[in-house]
């Protein structure tokens, strides 16, 4: 696989760091940008003919230690239908991105320090193919049981869809891993035995 159908695959909205990083130079990018190969959307940012830009994907890179939390974690992996005027970002303790950056991508950021903000981090597609960085389901569906800013509706309907997607063993076993050292309090295990009889 080439270098390009290999941006493509992973990032098919890019911004001009991550092609750096997959070994394109500025004067390959402009020439790609003007035989068409790539599109131009704005100022370092590009996609791919045939895809729509991917916002979730865009800010992942641009925000590169941020990771999608709460509703917006909810989103990508399927657990909720709402569709909310921000991003949810969660960022490590003393790493703090520009308000102006923050306000013109929509992100409403939270801070967590460096272990708890480690709990969960994994990897998904996006719906346009873009790789990025979100907590588990668990993790996700953990931190918004407990954030008093969530509407009841919301959680019920993740916990919902999250039961009957019959998660295996190992999830639950991993569930019940980062409630005991994130939320050891928390009601989450015992409404899903109730919603499960």
């Amino acid at each position: 696989m080439d270098t390009l159908t290999k941006l493509e695959h992973d990032f098919p909205t890019f911004i001009y760091k991550t092609a750096q990083k997959y070994g394109l130079s500025k004067d390959e990018i402009r020439k790609l940008s003007t035989d068409g190969t790539i599109e131009k959307v704005d100022r370092g940012i590009y996609v791919f003919p045939g895809y729509l830009l991917d916002e979730f994907s865009l800010i992942s890179q641009k925000f590169s230690r941020g990771i999608f939390s709460l509703v917006s974690a909810l989103i990508i992996h399927d657990l909720t239908d709402e569709m909310p005027l921000h991003y949810d970002l969660t960022f490590p303790q003393g790493y703090h991105p520009s308000a102006a950056s923050l306000e013109k991508y929509h992100i409403k950021a939270r801070y967590l320090s460096k272990s708890r903000y480690l709990l969960g981090i994994t990897t998904a597609q996006t719906e346009n193919g873009g790789t990025i960085q979100v907590y588990s389901k668990e993790r996700t569906l953990l931190d918004i049981w407990e954030s008093k800013q969530i509407q009841p509706y919301i959680k019920n309907d993740a916990l919902k869809k999250y039961l009957a997607s019959s998660p295996a063993a190992k999830r639950v076993k991993n569930l019940t891993e980062i409630k005991n050292k994130l939320y050891p309090n928390s009601t989450l295990l015992k409404v899903m035995e109730v919603y499960q009889q």
